[in-house]
């Protein structure tokens, strides 16, 4: 495929071919072999070395020897696998799952991939050789078995980072920036130079430096591998201007990363060699992009002043940007897929926030990115805004713009983030200069934090289960719980809501061993060079981010189902308690007979009962309470690193998997259908509308939620194609941000269309959606996910 000669990708009908390119890719991405082989070969070359040494020795090997290409449409190069949207395999986290489910990744119900015979004789040649040495067997042979069981039946999931590595977090981008590889090399060697290694410390430490003078090395070779290909294309190249340009590539390439960057380009270029080398290394996902806006301006407005770029130019460089972010994608096991639904990846790069100076950070670059992301509509990357007191409202309504085209980008108080992070221990003076996010919300230090931000979610609908059953798993009558006690026996609401509690107590608890004992594993089998070389204050400390090289280092684990929780609880307090209209026996017997025969209570349970979203203070401050208390709870509990656990309220898709071990529940809910989402209220009970769903999430305490929460909305497109619609839908916005509100997103879409997909998925490929805090192709989702979106309550602007 030929697109235009020049860097600029604007032209309508070009961007439509790469769309369509793209889009036909992430329908069915290939699974690729070649990473699974090099990195074997390497451990093969390495045996008996240090951890560290090993881990440097293999991603030098993998940048020196894996397949490379520049697509001719491309300005910004450095692939992760050897063609567009493929997937590599990293045995070194699992092979179970890889060799026993390889023939069903094409066929399963969502997340399918296309896997050759090459592909599959490949790899089931080199990975029997990681039998006995992954990461995840390391762990789960120090798993309490308890733990385990507890994974198994649904109670909580820990396995995020079981078989992959951790990401999560923003790398120091400015540093490779302004230092390039030769200046963190420098100062890597004038640390080993101050070493004594006669002192066991210092001994350790210059292990490490070593590493990462190894990785520097092959980062080097990485790029100059670029610069000759890029000149081999330009000798063989015929067409001037396309010519020109792989010259220009070829120059780029030779200067970044190895020295500071100069110019616009080469700063993308850095940006993007940084960005894409972390997910070569690890695969964790959410290596996210930071302050794109602000890092990169500098360049930017240089070279437009100077005439060296135009305004267009640089606008087709961040397209280029823009679709190398959808190369890159993750495999999922088959479980681990209903968890993680539409391959998300979130690298989310973040425009507007706040200057050094407290002042409204947007310019002329956001500006920018807003009109490429407008333009692209791609799954990736999932664009966010930073909302201040001080943005203008012109900005907030060029943005809702694009999210009634795009259902990106989605929107953050810069504010109640800043409030986050000091509640977490973070100064207010760094909260304030470099508060971001991770991931779908996370709150973190850019550059600076370790965080491990999604390493777990516990289900606390099942803890709300095991707690109307004193702790015993109603359905295989196995104690699950801790003994919280008789339901027949209590006398108030304040009983029960303390039996929740005593579940939600021992689930976090259970977690939190299994996070350990996967923390561990990665300490002791999986160190991240490379990410510890962009993240602060490793080299200074002499030790990689597992070790507590990081200046800070959470844990964050997310329950699930907080609305199917607070509208139960207040169904029980409303309707046994209050207006004694039911008795427990006969609540409870509803709900273990998955409320058969009795549909006329459950009809009462789902529309009588005060329900969170409605804001209707008593239930909204059960929700509070709630939250509350999780936060503190979570909170108690230290990782390895020197940091502390952190709680967050988002979900992804695991209210869809950790439904289907909850029984029925007292909102009126059936056994085995989905949780709430997120701090979402839940399906259908909303029913005050939107702006009392706005007043009701807006109370909760967000701030101590440092791992951040989630607010999913959808709108009829039919209330937002005129001009006073989107008006009001940008005010709206502004509204939630203004009552203290953290996080909201949209999925703009008329819901018959999402019915229909369903029905006729061959009459929409390229529908996307979005799925929690990522946009994903509709057809790429189970239908337990599709019927969850469709499911969401509907709002109307009006």
């Amino acid at each position: 495929m030929y697109i235009n000669d020049s860097i600029i990708i604007t032209d309508d009908n070009d961007l439509e071919k790469l769309k369509n390119l793209y889009l036909n890719k992430l329908s069915k991405p290939k699974l690729t072999s070649e990473r699974a082989r090099l990195i074997t070969e390497a451990y093969k070359e390495s045996e008996g070395q240090p951890v560290l040494i090993k881990r440097a020795h293999a991603l030098k090997k993998i940048l020196s020897e894996m397949s490379l290409y520049i697509q001719p449409w491309e300005s910004i190069v450095g692939n992760i696998a050897p063609e567009p949207v493929s997937i590599p395999v990293y045995p070194e986290g699992a092979v179970d799952f890889i060799l026993e489910q390889l023939d069903s990744f094409e066929t399963r119900e969502g997340d399918k991939l296309i896997v050759t015979d090459d592909v599959k004789q490949e790899l089931r040649k080199c990975l029997p050789w990681w039998k006995g040495k992954t990461l995840k067997e390391y762990v789960l042979s120090m798993t309490p078995e308890d733990v385990k069981r507890g994974n198994d039946l649904g109670f909580y999931t820990y396995e995020n980072m079981l078989t992959g590595g951790i990401g999560h977090f923003v790398p120091d981008y400015e540093k490779v920036l302004q230092w390039g590889i030769s200046g963190i090399v420098e100062n890597i060697k004038n640390k080993m130079q101050m070493l004594d290694l006669t002192c066991i410390n210092d001994f350790q430490k210059n292990v490490f430096y070593r590493s990462c003078l190894t990785v520097c090395e092959g980062i080097r070779i990485y790029a100059n591998r670029y610069a000759s290909l890029a000149k081999e294309l330009a000798d063989k190249c015929d067409v001037p201007a396309k010519k020109e340009i792989l010259l220009q590539i070829a120059k780029n390439c030779e200067r970044v990363p190895e020295k500071p960057a100069e110019t616009f380009w080469e700063a993308l270029q850095t940006v993007w060699f940084t960005h894409a080398i972390c997910y070569i290394d690890s695969n964790g996902y959410a290596v996210t992009l930071g302050r794109f806006d602000q890092y990169l301006y500098p360049y930017y407005k240089r070279d437009i002043d100077q005439g060296n770029i135009t305004r267009e130019e640089a606008k087709g460089m961040i397209i280029s940007f823009w679709l190398k972010c959808c190369d890159i994608i993750k495999l999922y096991s088959n479980g681990a897929s209903q968890v993680f639904s539409g391959f998300p990846v979130s690298q989310a790069p973040a425009i507007g926030g706040l200057t050094p100076y407290g002042e409204d950070a947007t310019n002329e670059l956001s500006e920018l990115v807003l009109e490429v992301e407008e333009r692209v509509k791609l799954p990736q990357p999932d664009l966010a805004i930073f909302w201040t007191n001080k943005m203008k409202e012109e900005f907030v309504l060029k943005a809702a713009k694009v999210v009634i085209k795009n259902n990106k980008p989605k929107f953050f108080n810069n504010h109640k983030g800043i409030q986050s992070l000091i509640h977490g221990g973070v100064s207010p003076e760094e909260a304030r200069k470099d508060w971001g996010f991770v991931g779908c919300v996370e709150n973190t230090v850019a550059g600076k934090t370790w965080g491990w931000h999604n390493s777990g979610f516990y289900n606390i609908g099942k803890c709300l289960e095991l707690a109307l059953n004193n702790g015993i798993e109603i359905k295989s009558d196995i104690r699950l719980g801790v003994a919280s006690g008789d339901p027949l026996g209590f006398k108030s609401f304040d009983e029960l809501l303390e039996a929740f509690k005593k579940q939600a107590v021992g689930c976090i608890n259970k977690v939190v061993q299994g996070v350990h004992a996967v923390e561990l594993g990665h300490r002791k089998m999986w160190p991240e060079v490379w990410e510890s070389i962009v993240i602060n204050d490793c080299i200074e400390k002499g030790c990689d981010v597992h070790h507590g090289g990081a200046r800070y280092n959470y844990s964050g684990i997310q329950a699930a189902g907080l609305a199917t929780v607070v509208d139960s609880l207040m169904a029980i307090k409303e309707f046994v308690f209050k207006k004694k209209e039911i008795e427990m026996s006969r609540l409870l017997n509803a709900i273990h007979n998955n409320f058969e025969g009795e549909e006329m209570l459950r009809q009462k349970l789902l529309n009588k009962t005060p329900k969170y979203g409605n804001d209707i203070d008593e239930a909204d401050q059960l929700a509070c309470d709630i939250v509350s208390f999780l936060c503190d709870e979570v909170e108690k509990y230290k990782n390895m690193r020197g940091g502390k656990f952190i709680a967050g309220f988002y979900t992804n898709a695991s209210q869809v998997f950790f439904g289907k071990f909850v029984s029925a529940t007292p909102d009126g809910r059936k056994a085995g259908e989905t949780l709430s989402d997120a701090c979402s209220p839940s399906h259908g009970a909303d029913i005050m509308g939107e702006t009392a769903v706005l007043c009701s999430v807006a109370k909760l305490p967000s701030e101590k939620a440092v791992n951040g929460m989630l607010l999913n909305m959808k709108f009829n497109m039919d209330s937002l194609n005129n001009e006073d619609g989107l008006e009001k839908f940008s005010k709206y916005i502004i509204t939630f941000m203004k009552l203290g509100g953290f996080h909201v997103q949209f999925n703009i879409i008329d819901p018959q269309v999402l019915i229909d997909a369903q029905k006729n998925p061959e009459k929409y490929p390229n529908l996307m959606v979005r799925v929690a805090a990522y946009v994903a192709l509709w057809n790429q989702l189970s239908k337990k996910t599709q019927d969850e979106i469709i499911k969401r309550s509907l709002y109307h602007i009006g």
